[in-house]
């Protein structure tokens, strides 16, 4: 039976996949500032024109470059709504995991994938919600999830969890991009694991709920003897 005008092959998405990942891989060694069409499509090993067939143009390649790389890592993002201890133990483990998997050897490095998307969003406003619905807003969702839970167990005050994770991982991730993508390590080091610490540190002072200070004895004898 002939196929339908307009009709996929039945393969279509396998294909679509396999070229997916080849210029993932690409993009994120970062080799090239913002790659053409035409490198994609050398990384993919195929041509312009099927490029185009699959994905349509540059932007819409990033975009589904950004979109796969957020449904391959769904199991690890929803591990990280799940607390580590208590919020301060939680807070710190959090923070030595993000600074750990930003360099982790992977073929794709979670550090290469938040510089390049922060480069490809801010220069193009085509690509800039995909960075935000796919790379930093999951990222800060999962995080908000860990700590409503924190709330939830009467370690964290009733807050904006939202502002809340946005505050803590901030700072954490420019200082990681600071060292492994900017060339800080040699011109402007900074001791990241002690860093770390203090803003953790800041952290749980500003939102951890603080036990009742026990009254004074004279006070609690005063208020026995009423």
């Amino acid at each position: 039976m002939p196929r339908l005008k307009g009709a996929r092959d039945a393969d279509y998405e396998i294909k679509r996949a396999v070229l997916l990942e080849r210029m993932t891989v690409r993009m994120m060694r970062r080799e090239i500032a913002r790659p053409s069409l035409r490198q994609l499509a050398e990384a993919a090993g195929v041509t312009v024109p099927t490029l185009r067939h699959y994905f349509g143009s540059r932007a819409e390649v990033v975009r589904a470059i950004l979109a796969g790389y957020r449904q391959a890592g769904e199991q690890r993002l929803q591990a990280i709504t799940e607390p580590t201890g208590d919020l301060e133990q939680s807070v710190r483990d959090y923070a030595r995991s993000l600074i750990a998997a930003v360099e982790a050897p992977r073929p794709v490095k979670l550090g290469d994938v938040f510089a390049v998307s922060l480069a490809e969003g801010l220069l193009d406003e085509e690509i800039g919600p995909s960075t935000l619905a796919n790379i930093l807003d999951p990222s800060v969702d999962v995080l908000k999830a860990r700590l409503e839970k924190h709330v939830a167990r009467g370690e964290m005050v009733a807050t904006d969890t939202h502002a809340a994770a946005v505050l803590l991982i901030s700072p954490l991730l420019i200082a990681a991009l600071h060292q492994f993508h900017m060339g800080g390590r040699a011109c402007s080091p900074v001791d990241l694991d002690a860093m770390a610490d203090e803003i953790c540190s800041a952290f749980v002072r500003a939102y951890a709920l603080a036990a009742l200070t026990p009254r004074a004895p004279v006070e609690a004898a005063r208020s026995a003897s009423l």
